[in-house]
């Protein structure tokens, strides 16, 4: 199997636990991190700026991995007693989603009266689609606890009867998160948004005015570091890869690994596994290889991306 069913890979219509794991939780928590280490954020102004997330890194040399998740900041301090947007509103890709987290920095959880609403341009064009948020949106994406609607414009509304249910998973510290294929809002290359909240008669819009930009990018892994144990006659030897996955740019932990090695052309059995955040390829080398040239190669495949590194070593 390519993946364990973790919130980044979930299908709106198939199994979802009960508890945000693995990938989605970490990039969160890095957004969340990256803020606490940022400005000092008070609440004497309506105005105030949320600290501003680190800037998505960029890994020189790998032209084809780019990383996809993308940040947005808020000010704060503007939504009465709705949900208040703040800095690290984010979105992402993999190869058949889309996620989605808001950072709601008055909040611990949903709360009763609360609602939000995602609006989603997705031809870019604002003369189209509905008046919601003032993007011209083709979907709305509605919800005020643990289920949300993603409801296509028909024309003159957005037609709740054929919505399609999306999981949301509130994210201790940050807010709530939600995945859907990108094939539930026509796969489009990019899309303008606007997010909404609503409490009674107070409400929040991120951005303030306007609308903010994602586009997709191509889901990529990239084998950032191969680490190499001696090679040894008679010893187990292991390769351990650090790879990187493109909509969080964050270390791979599910997928298929492949791993191949010859001794002097003789090809030599192996396990395979991931542990401490690698993938990891292991072989007992033979007493009798002193000497001899050790080659092999560890390929790593997720949702049908492949990345692979080659290595050879003179067995001592």
């Amino acid at each position: 199997m390519d993946a364990k069913p973790t919130l980044a890979n979930r299908r709106p219509t198939g199994r979802f636990r009960p508890v945000i794991v693995g990938v989605v939780t970490a990039a969160l928590m890095a957004v969340i991190a990256s803020q606490a280490s940022g400005q000092t954020v008070t609440t004497a102004s309506p105005r105030t700026r949320c600290a501003s997330a680190t800037a998505t890194r960029q890994l020189a040399g790998a032209a084809a991995y780019q990383p996809a998740y993308r940040t947005y900041d808020e000010s704060i301090e503007d939504a009465g007693n709705a949900p208040d947007f703040c800095a690290g509103e984010l979105i992402t890709n993999d190869s058949t989603t889309i996620t989605i987290g808001i950072h709601a920095h008055n909040r611990d959880g949903f709360r009763p009266g609360d609602s939000y609403t995602i609006y989603l341009d997705t031809d870019q064009n604002p003369a189209t689609g509905g008046e919601g948020g003032g993007v011209g949106a083709e979907y709305a994406i509605s919800f005020s606890g643990p289920t949300a609607e993603l409801a296509r414009w028909n024309g003159t509304a957005f037609d709740g009867p054929s919505a399609v249910s999306v999981p949301v998973e509130w994210v201790d510290g940050y807010g709530p998160a939600l995945v859907f294929d990108q094939s539930a809002i026509g796969s489009p290359a990019g899309f303008n948004f606007v997010m909404t909240s609503a409490n009674g008669t107070d409400g929040d819009r991120a951005p303030d005015a306007g609308f903010w930009t994602f586009r997709l990018t191509p889901f990529a892994l990239e084998i950032k570091k191969l680490s190499l144990a001696p090679a040894r006659a008679g010893d187990r030897f292991k390769a351990q890869a650090l790879v990187l996955r493109s909509d969080f740019d964050a270390p791979l932990t599910d997928g298929t690994i492949g791993c191949t090695a010859t001794v002097a052309g003789h090809r030599i059995s192996a396990t395979s596994r991931f542990a401490h955040k690698r993938a990891i390829c292991g072989w007992s080398l033979p007493r009798t290889a002193r000497g001899r040239l050790l080659s092999g190669k560890i390929t790593v495949t997720f949702q049908g991306v492949e990345v692979r590194r080659s290595f050879s070593r003179t067995v001592r």
